[in-house]
């Protein structure tokens, strides 16, 4: 016979061992993120999910803490490309494009010239994009590639310290 007492002691102890299980990012993601951010929240069932937590994980080892994690405008920007996400770190913000994990960025070069006060790149290799438009931005951005990941910033002492805990 089951007892009223010890099924609401079980849940607790179950509910709590799931909180204790989960990502400690994800505990409280909703309070760290903006109000127009959670309508972008990375969710479950979105493509790029699964290896955005890796990273996620992976960072949060070398003591970064992520605030939110949300969609990204970055998502099929290259041929073959699994996904995207933008990460909102205490460090600053960066995408995350994703690759299956057989392929790999290594062999894409990225080009940078500057037209009157703006940045302009382009990329040459594989993947390819999937635009033939150039990217633009008005401020210089750094790109962090390792293997299936590429990383993209415009902060340098964020790239920097990116590119430290991917490659460990």
């Amino acid at each position: 016979m089951i007892f009223p007492r010890s099924t609401f002691a079980g849940n607790v102890y179950f509910g709590a061992m799931l909180l204790l299980a989960l990502p400690s990012f994800l505990i409280g993601q909703s309070e760290q993120c903006s109000d127009s951010d959670l309508l972008a929240v990375l969710q479950p069932t979105d493509k790029s999910y699964s290896m955005a937590m890796e990273l996620a994980e992976t960072l949060q080892a070398e003591g970064f803490i992520i605030k939110c994690m949300l969609r990204s405008k970055m998502e099929g920007e290259f041929e073959g490309q699994d996904g995207a996400a933008l990460f909102r770190t205490d460090r600053g913000d960066f995408e995350a494009m994703f690759l299956p994990k057989q392929k790999t960025f290594e062999k894409m070069m990225v080009l940078e010239r500057q037209e009157n006060s703006r940045y302009v790149y382009s990329f040459e290799g594989a993947p390819k994009p999937r635009s033939l438009r150039s990217m633009d931005s008005p401020r210089r951005e750094y790109f962090v590639k390792h293997a299936h990941l590429l990383l993209l910033t415009s902060n340098a002492l964020l790239a920097e310290d990116l590119r430290r805990a991917v490659s460990k």
